[in-house]
């Protein structure tokens, strides 16, 4: 690669293109607003009801953790002339909006049928989800990745945006036209992606190939060292733990924000075991008040990620988000909750803008980058099966006016844990990593 290709300035309308992949994910937050809901209806009485609710939302994730991982590292040893993210990503969109359109056909019915459906959208989202995350790396190095991170993310924010948006909607028109017209719109997100975003032209997909034909190696023999496993081990041979422990902090973040999101909009709810008293549309609108301070921040703060380091910027979104919810925990009432939904969201910008390009930066090579994405989703998806399954059986035993505390103590875990974390701002870019191993392997 020559310098000024290294040099190459940022391109922003590019990644926006790239974040269409992580925008078609939206379509959890639908999910997690509005089945959640059904399925607290479903068991009100229950002695458990708020674990037995949080299992049953954690199918999803159960099944992700499982083949997250697993796909990113297929995807890693993909060679197509469409490119390795590519395919799969259109495969499992489309797989994943037929699924998402039958949820509701479960709802009036026996319990068994919704359960089908959310194995089988779980499984299909579960095979792209880790290759829409690593195609933005792919494209972008690492200099910029915070800033692209940002956009990505704003993408993803602009779904939620949207999820939530259409929870409201769903008040007039119901949730089977609201679940069909969600996955019309994450095909057509799809096809502009593949119209407009071209992988063979992936800095990181042409360095990878040049690097093969250049070493006259087969993609056969690079299947065989590229395994999670191997990663796993890898992560727990090395002297600093910094991997390891950042992901464990990305556990503990998550467990609370993901157990947060799948009960918020039964605590923000009128059902039994609601506590602000709002509409079913109107609870599962309610999380855009952490949506678009999301958004809003975001990009902002991948610049100041620059200045300060990315791990700082973690610590003070986890600050922010904990004061947010122990304020709303102390005050409930509607109109505090919104507030500190606005605070949580700008801290949860700090935090999630960061997160995974510390572990980019922390991943060995150009081609563990999707591993190490399976890696991230891995961690944060186990939280997520956890997290709402945690903060449910908190609510059964400490009541359901605990959400907010229960999502807190998860937090501050992860603060402590960051403060272990002692890698993961920029380093290298990947032609340097390369060309030192080039001159390693020549001596």
């Amino acid at each position: 690669m020559t310098e000024e290709k290294s040099n190459e300035k940022f391109r922003a309308g590019q990644t926006f293109l790239i974040g269409l992949a992580f925008f078609t994910t939206f379509t959890w937050s639908l999910y997690n607003t509005q089945v959640n809901q059904q399925l607290d209806i479903y068991f009100a009485g229950f002695a458990l009801a708020g674990f037995t609710v949080g299992i049953i939302m954690a199918i999803d994730n159960i099944i992700g953790v499982i083949i997250q991982p697993i796909m990113g590292n297929l995807s890693d040893n993909t060679r197509t002339k469409y490119g390795r993210r590519i395919p799969y990503i259109v495969i499992g969109v489309i797989l994943s909006a037929i699924f998402f359109a039958l949820i509701p056909t479960g709802f009036e019915t026996q319990l068994w049928i919704l359960l089908v459906w959310i194995f089988c959208f779980g499984i299909s989202m579960g095979f792209y989800r880790s290759q829409a995350v690593a195609l933005m790396p792919d494209f972008v190095k690492p200099v910029h990745r915070s800033k692209a991170n940002a956009i990505i993310n704003i993408m993803g924010g602009i779904g939620a945006i949207f999820a939530f948006s259409l929870s409201l909607v769903s008040d007039a028109i119901g949730l089977q036209y609201t679940f069909i017209i969600a996955s019309i719109v994450m095909v057509i997100a799809m096809v502009v992606l593949i119209l407009t975003v071209n992988e063979n032209k992936a800095y990181s997909y042409k360095l990878l190939l040049e690097e093969e034909a250049s070493e006259g190696r087969k993609v056969k023999e690079e299947k065989e060292k590229l395994t999670l496993v191997q990663s796993f081990k890898d992560i727990f041979k090395e002297e600093d733990k910094s991997t390891l422990i950042m992901l464990f902090a990305i556990f503990f973040w998550f467990v609370g924000y993901q157990g947060m999101e799948a009960l918020f909009s039964i605590y923000a709810g009128s059902g039994p075991n609601g506590v602000l008293g709002l509409s079913s549309g109107l609870a599962g609108f309610i999380f855009n008040f952490v949506a678009i301070p999301f958004i809003i921040a975001a990009f902002p703060l991948s610049l100041l990620a620059n200045k300060i380091g990315r791990r700082k910027c973690i610590k003070i979104g986890l600050v922010i988000m904990i004061v947010a919810l122990l304020l709303g925990f102390l005050i409930r009432t509607q109109t505090i909750t919104f507030i500190i939904l606005v605070f949580f969201g700008i801290g949860w910008a700090f935090v999630n803008v960061n997160s995974i390009v510390i572990i980019w930066e922390l991943a060995p090579s150009i081609k563990k980058i999707g591993t190490y994405t399976g890696l991230y989703y891995f961690f944060s998806v186990l939280a997520a099966i956890f997290g709402p399954a945690l903060l449910g059986i908190f609510r059964d035993v400490f009541g359901k006016e605990s959400l907010l505390i229960d999502g807190a103590i998860f937090l501050i875990i992860a603060f402590v844990l960051m403060f272990f974390v002692k890698r993961g701002e920029v380093e290298l870019t990947d032609e340097e990593k390369l060309a030192r191993q080039q001159k390693i392997a020549e001596l």
